[in-house]
């Protein structure tokens, strides 16, 4: 799978709740965002891009950044405008806001899909497996690029009930490795910053 993988951290978000740009908030001695980069990357042996950072963002990360057509739009746009970005068989997706999901943990998921038939591979929480993390995924883009858009097209905004249809795997992470931080003070508590 690994030889046909685009890799897209998203961060396009105006990070009105954390006060500040995220993916250039600090996890130790690193941004956020180059943290979450760094993870896919040793999981994936692929390139990584940023969707929707602006030109500081991508330039303090050192990491080319794409922009799709419904930027801004909510987690199913973010998904569609990622599988319509790339040119690669499967595609992965992470928020910059999610450090603690590790390389390993983006293996599982890469995993979920090599031993298995299903379209898309997410991450839930283990304590609680409604709690599907859509933006903590790897999707094949054949057949989830053209329902996901037609869903889209048809005013569905809801990632859930656009995947209707798809054969979806689902990997269980415990509650820490899939939050999002959503405050300096999610970093404080974690002893990162």
């Amino acid at each position: 799978m690994r030889e046909s993988l685009d890799c897209f951290v998203l961060a396009g978000g105006k990070s009105t709740r954390f006060g500040t740009n995220k993916s250039l908030a600090s996890v130790g001695s690193r941004h956020m965002a180059a943290v979450v980069a760094s993870n896919l990357r040793n999981a994936s042996g692929s390139s990584v891009s940023l969707i929707g950072a602006d030109e500081q963002t991508s330039s303090a990360l050192v990491l080319p950044s794409v922009f799709g057509s419904r930027e801004g739009n909510g987690p199913l746009g973010a998904i569609v405008d990622a599988l319509e970005l790339s040119d690669s068989v499967f595609v992965v997706i992470a928020p910059n806001d999610t450090p603690f999901f590790s390389a390993q943990c983006f293996t599982r998921l890469f995993d979920c899909l090599d031993a298995s038939n299903n379209d898309v591979a997410v991450a839930v929480d283990v304590e609680d497996e409604t709690n599907v993390h859509w933006l903590l995924s790897v999707w094949r883009k054949a057949p989830c690029l053209p329902l996901l858009r037609e869903q889209y097209q048809i005013g569905t905004r809801s990632v859930h009930e656009a995947v209707i249809g798809l054969q979806i795997g689902i990997v269980a992470y415990e509650s820490a490795l899939v939050r999002n931080v959503n405050s300096p003070e999610d970093l404080v508590d974690e002893g990162t910053i």
